[in-house]
């Protein structure tokens, strides 16, 4: 297994540096004033330890299956990392990692480094060593991938300890909704069953007019529950929107959607005149009964609109389907079109932030969807 890390005096305060990486040179390990001291290394080899801190600090457990779907490297990206923080004695008691996936920034497809299962055990929390986890982990990207962008989705707790190591928070992420059936909005207020569906009926009448004006002659949307080839077509054409967005290529889609452990997955194929002009993934929560948009592509913003609300409107065909929901970074350059077509934005309820060591990744705008976090 190789292992390497970045200067010390860059990473953690009073640290040194001992070992050697076979690869390149670069010491393995940093040790503290405390004597704790971090470590990289490949995820092969060290599953059980990734799985046990990462449900140890979860409040869903993961299993093994998920966790090599998680870490599976993607045609032409390198290598994923394991980011260790170790006790005196050796014993792994905080980590993150870096998987690399395709991204791309301004027209230019490049891998970069998403970060996640950063967690540290509770009795450690409240020391910095979380921070000198983070800093660790930055200053070894900024060695190995210098000029590249990195990613991350964080907890509240590793986004305090990310800033703290040069991240930055470019905003948030903002929960589009589109309610498709208001009857039990209604019934809060009406406190009455019967009238509150009387009252939501011609409600959901209008929401399909309104609708409709948006679908073009011609229009249709298919869906399906499996990556059907004419979608995957459409998918490997390159965006021609300048900024950073995730790719959605034919390898990304069947490893992201067709090949998650638990989630089942259905795409949407938006053709008119016979031509493929969009594509859109969802799953169903069942929950409360809502689908979930995780992605989407179109040629033009009016192939969007007309995307979505077709979507819409078999969402308004379904009775037990509630709402259409999706979480939209603060600037996407898209959030316009889910508003033009009826979606409510609420209050964000997280952040991204983003990391290169020549500032590229701060300056662009980000197209932040949930396929960018990899669940």
């Amino acid at each position: 297994m190789r292992a390497c890390t970045c200067p010390c005096a860059a990473a953690t305060r009073g640290c040194r540096a001992v070992g050697t990486d076979k690869d390149s040179g670069a010491d393995p390990r940093m040790h503290s004033n405390e004597g704790f001291y971090c470590e990289v290394t490949g995820f092969e080899g060290f599953e059980p330890e990734i799985l046990r801190l990462r449900n140890a600090n979860r409040e869903h457990p993961e299993t093994l299956e998920y966790l090599r779907w998680r870490y599976q490297v993607l045609p032409d990206a390198p290598q994923t990392r394991v980011f260790w923080l170790l006790t005196p004695d050796g014993q792994r008691v905080g980590m993150g990692s870096a998987v690399f996936r395709p991204y791309w920034i301004d027209r230019t497809r490049t891998q970069i480094a998403v970060l996640g299962d950063i967690s540290l055990d509770v009795p450690w929390r409240g020391r910095g060593l979380g921070l000198q986890l983070m800093r660790f982990m930055t200053s070894w990207l900024d060695q190995h991938f210098p000029g590249r962008a990195a990613f991350v989705i964080p907890t509240e707790a590793a986004q305090r300890s990310l800033t703290a190591a040069g991240w930055v928070t470019l905003g948030g992420l903002v929960p589009h909704v589109y309610l498709l059936d208001t009857t039990r909005y209604v019934r809060a207020l009406v406190r009455s069953g019967w009238l509150a569906a009387h009252i939501a009926r011609p409600v959901r009448a209008i929401a399909r007019l309104l609708a409709r004006r948006h679908v073009p002659r011609g229009g249709v949307l298919r869906v399906t529950e499996v990556l059907e080839e004419s979608l995957l077509e459409f998918a490997a054409a390159p965006p021609t929107i300048a900024g950073a967005m995730h790719d959605i290529g034919p390898d990304t889609l069947r490893w992201r959607y067709a090949q998650h452990p638990h989630t089942r997955f259905s795409f949407a194929t938006f053709s008119r005149a016979g031509q493929v002009r969009g594509l859109l993934v969802f799953a169903e929560d069942t929950l409360d009964q809502s689908y979930s948009i995780y992605d989407f592509a179109a040629l033009s913003a009016a192939d969007l609109r007309a995307m979505l609300a077709l979507c819409i409107l078999r969402g308004l065909a379904t009775p037990e389907c509630t709402a259409l929901r999706i979480q939209l970074g603060e600037r996407h350059p898209d959030a316009a079109c889910f508003r033009g077509v009826g979606f409510i934005a609420r209050h964000a309820d997280t952040v991204f932030q983003v990391h290169s060591n020549d500032g590229t990744a701060e300056r662009l705008v980000w197209h932040v969807t949930p396929g960018d976090k990899d669940t």
